[in-house]
């Protein structure tokens, strides 16, 4: 009970400290001005302007959960070192895996709370739209919180060994290639091209980085697609393998630094 009561007090902490953040705010604008646009670019195709304006919407929730990801992230375990916080924090009956769990349950919140009002948001456009919002829309949203979660363990993992600049390098470059996997893997059948060193170089790096595709459910609440319920649990359960083997990585590498 104490265990898991020392994690929530950072977690909510952590959470007080993002949540008065300013750049949480310029995320927030920013997702809500990709909203927008959906709008103005939807207004191009009447007929299409629905589709268009969730495409846009669950486009930039994405990336803003992405972006908080990373670049608050990357922050997190630095802001408390840089401060010699950490020196404060590690003397309480904390364990530095205790400190780990709760900045990752604490950002993991704030991200889930801009999701919400974004959501609501787009809800709320695309009824205006005429679009119905049916069960497929929390499915989409579902697919972007089980990304998150990968790259804020990701993000923390990276945060523990290097400085916040190379943190966001790292965990973008993730991000970028983790969502490149699956058409490098389809790229990898055709017979051209895979023998080319290139390729093979690149075959052997995705084994090492999570296919952050599996979690791409945007378009089932834009064309009405069914999303079968076992690719539902094997992304679950996908995603928090990920997070499982970043957060223990982490909290290795984390107990073993000195902060003297």
């Amino acid at each position: 009970m104490n265990y898991m009561k020392s994690i929530a007090t950072i977690g909510i902490n952590t959470y007080r400290e993002v949540i008065r953040d300013r750049i949480l705010y310029g995320i927030v604008v920013f997702a809500l001005l990709l909203i927008g646009l959906s709008i103005v670019l939807g207004g191009l195709s009447f007929a299409e302007q629905a589709k268009i304006s969730a495409d846009f919407g669950f486009a930039g929730i994405q990336i803003g959960a992405s972006i908080l990801s990373i670049f608050v992230g990357s922050t997190l375990v630095a802001k408390e070192i840089d401060k010699q916080t950490i020196l404060t924090l590690l003397a309480r009956p904390i364990t530095r895996t205790q400190f780990v769990l709760g900045k990752f349950v604490g950002l993991l919140l704030t991200i889930l709370t801009v999701m919400v009002g974004l959501a609501a948001v787009l809800a709320g456009l695309l009824l205006f739209l005429g679009l119905s919002i049916t069960p497929n829309f929390a499915i989409a949203l579902y697919g972007v919180v089980l990304e998150a979660l990968v790259l804020v363990a990701c993000t923390l993992m990276f945060g523990v060994i290097s400085r916040p600049i190379m943190t966001v390098l790292f965990a973008s470059s993730v991000f970028l290639i983790g969502h490149w996997v699956s058409s490098l893997e389809g790229l990898m059948k055709m017979k051209s091209i895979a023998s080319d060193p290139t390729f093979l170089v690149g075959r052997q790096l995705a084994k090492f980085v999570p296919n952050l595709e599996r979690f791409n459910w945007r378009s089932a609440p834009i064309y009405n697609l069914e999303v079968p319920g076992t690719d539902l649990i094997t992304a679950t359960v996908y995603a928090f393998g990920w997070m499982i083997i970043f957060l223990a990585l982490t909290s290795f590498i984390f107990r073993r630094r000195d902060f003297v």
